[in-house]
């Protein structure tokens, strides 16, 4: 009889682990105009995806598309994924950060506080960084903007479990005294307990 009752829990467990899992899987449909990126969509598919200049900025099936961490009464919105189409995994790893100064929600349910917000990459209380294979570039923004245009809870089984966000980004900037455009950004992430961190003080 115990053996009966332990295997409704274990079925559970196994359940609740299964959608854990899917929900931070990635699905990339491509985009049918520009095939290189993904398409944009509004469901959580855990993709972003610009072109840097010429080249394609993806996120891909190894890494993290987004993490945010509270630190310093700031949030930092990071993307990260390779400078090359999503199927060839011999490209370089890319990561491009917005940190949005004077905002630090302590839960991620508070995100839903940046929908339908555009937030200009010029004002002084963002900044923009770089990093290509582990080397980070000086960012000195021209002009650009960063989008959330839908930022929503994600329910599951009535309950909620993250925030999913979506929306656009694109600027000009001086890279390492090169200008650089990024156009055409998309991103549509989920934000969960495993990729939304706070960051204690430590003295």
């Amino acid at each position: 009889m115990k053996y009966l009752l332990l295997l409704p829990i274990t079925i559970m467990i196994l359940a609740s682990c299964s959608k854990g899992n899917e929900l931070q899987k990635s699905i990339y449909v491509r985009d049918s105009k520009n095939p290189e990126l993904p398409a944009y969509s509004e469901w959580g598919y855990n993709t972003f995806g610009a072109y840097y200049d010429r080249q394609p900025f993806v996120s891909n099936d190894y890494e993290v598309p987004a993490k945010l961490i509270v630190a310093d009464g700031s949030t930092s919105f990071f993307l990260t994924g390779q400078i090359g189409p999503y199927y060839n995994y011999c490209d370089a790893n890319m990561t491009v950060t917005f940190i949005l100064r004077n905002f630090a929600p302590n839960l991620y349910n508070q995100l839903i506080l940046l929908n339908d917000s555009v937030i200009d990459l010029k004002n002084p209380l963002i900044e923009v960084k770089i990093n290509i294979e582990n080397t980070e570039s000086e960012v000195k923004i021209l002009n650009g903007k960063l989008e959330f245009k839908h930022a929503r809870n994600l329910i599951v089984d009535t309950k909620p479990v993250g925030v999913i966000l979506s929306g656009y980004f694109e600027f000009q900037a001086i890279v390492d005294t090169k200008p650089v455009t990024m156009s055409d950004g998309r991103f549509d992430v989920g934000v969960l307990r495993d990729n939304f961190y706070v960051m204690d003080e430590v003295d």
